[in-house]
């Protein structure tokens, strides 16, 4: 049931052995002990030497030497929840150029749709069209007949009167 002292004391240095150096030496500090909380709210962080010194060694530096703390949770999950929003949004565009495509097809095929009425109207108008001269030409053909029509027992009276020297049998008139 011994305490540790905080800080810890770091191990003692043998005479002869190489004096560690601070700038690139990696520890955890913990916050002054007034605002000191319990490590699930995120109290420790890494720290490393003055900013001035040569750059943190590889190791250091690699992910999986990266203390797991809650502050890095809270930042994986709001990372995450960023990813998720930007898939949603990914996603939704691309529900959206789906329906835009579709809505470029029912453009295209509404186009030859057109097309095709267009040419099937043109070649109702050009069927009125003859209709109508036809209708002309055979309208004066009726006048011309109804004109004769109108003097033919005249006609056919008068061509009897005048043949009727000319046929082989003797014709009397009453």
């Amino acid at each position: 049931n011994q305490q540790a002292a905080w800080p810890p004391t770091p191990p003692a240095r043998q005479p002869g052995s190489p004096t560690p150096s601070t700038s690139t030496q990696t520890t955890l500090v913990p916050p002054p002990a007034a605002t000191r909380r319990s490590i699930s709210m995120g109290d420790f962080r890494r720290v490393t030497g003055p900013a001035g010194s040569e750059p943190p060694s590889a190791a250091s530096t690699a992910p999986s030497s990266r203390l797991v703390t809650p502050s890095s949770s809270m930042e994986f999950e709001a990372a995450r929840r960023r990813l998720l929003e930007v898939e949603e949004r990914q996603r939704v565009v691309r529900e959206m150029e789906r329906r835009l495509e579709e809505l470029r097809e029912v453009f295209v095929r509404s186009e030859r749709e057109a097309v095709a009425h267009g040419e099937l109207v043109a070649r109702i108008a050009g069927t009125a069209q003859q209709g109508e001269i036809y209708s002309a030409e055979n309208s004066q053909r009726l006048k011309k007949g109804l004109r004769l029509k109108r003097h033919r027992p005249t006609i056919v009276f008068s061509s009897m009167l005048g043949l009727r020297t000319c046929l082989p049998w003797p014709v009397k008139l009453k």
